[in-house]
């Protein structure tokens, strides 16, 4: 794992890597964060692959049948909209390959990346790609910056409504550049956000008193956090604690 550089420190929250990843299993959930990223990626058998993938508000699942090495970039939330075009929430819930982005240079990045014998040249490979692909739009509309941080003060659990009132524009205005920055409404953000608190709480956990953790992160009644944590995981919180591997990926069973 890595740092960006201090012209992509606002919107990069780190560069990951991982060389030969074999999995007992054939697939694995991962779980949502809210957040874009990018990935690169090596197979067995010489098979590479890259891709943009937006910010989800669901459980997708990853073919794990065969080893593999990965390079990724987690951007901030918000953070991926200055490099890849378009509104971010064309990518809601989808991943597309870099090429249908980037066009010939993500091809070319995708093909010479495995060339670099370090993680540390791959992550300065693809750091140099994000800063060659920087659209003007750097700097985030100050109603999204000012709610981030509220939504992440409050871990999600705060209001939308009491966020928008102190921010100045009117609630359709602020919903549309939200959802064009980050990807997702506010709302969804929200939830997201305080589903993933949830999981970090529990992180080291082998028992949990699930009513306590509902309470304590704002849940109304343990039904809403029922709900909540289905529809962002697909699993009841005692099948995530059963089969978790770390805090966002879970065993997925074959069907």
């Amino acid at each position: 794992m890595a740092s960006p550089g201090p012209e992509l420190s606002a919107f990069v929250a780190f560069f990951w890597s991982y060389e030969g990843y074999a999995a007992p299993h054939a697939r694995e959930r991962l779980l949502p964060t809210g957040k874009m990223g990018l990935f690169f990626t090596l197979d067995s058998e010489g098979a590479i692959a890259a891709g943009v993938s937006g910010a989800y508000s669901e459980a997708v699942v990853l073919d794990t049948s065969r080893p593999f090495s990965i390079i990724g970039v987690q951007f901030k939330a918000g953070g991926g909209f200055p490099f890849f075009g378009g509104p971010s929430d064309e990518l809601q819930n989808c991943s597309v390959s870099l090429d249908q982005v980037w066009g010939a240079s993500g091809a070319s990045l995708r093909d010479r990346l495995w060339e670099a014998t370090t993680p540390q040249q791959r992550f300065r490979i693809v750091e140099d790609a994000l800063l060659a692909s920087r659209r003007d739009r750097l700097s985030p509309h100050r109603a999204v910056r000012y709610a981030l941080a509220a939504f992440d003060g409050s871990t999600g659990a705060g209001r939308v409504d009491e966020v928008v009132a102190r921010i100045g524009i009117s609630s359709r205005r602020f919903a549309d550049v939200f959802r064009s920055e980050v990807g997702l409404s506010p709302k969804a953000f929200c939830r997201i956000r305080r589903f993933n608190e949830v999981l970090t709480r529990i992180e080291r956990r082998s028992e949990v008193d699930w009513a306590d953790v509902a309470l304590s992160c704002g849940y109304f009644d343990q039904a809403h956090f029922n709900h909540d944590f289905r529809a962002f995981s697909g699993l009841s919180p005692s099948d995530y604690l059963r089969d978790r591997i770390s805090r966002l990926h879970v065993v997925a069973a074959d069907q």
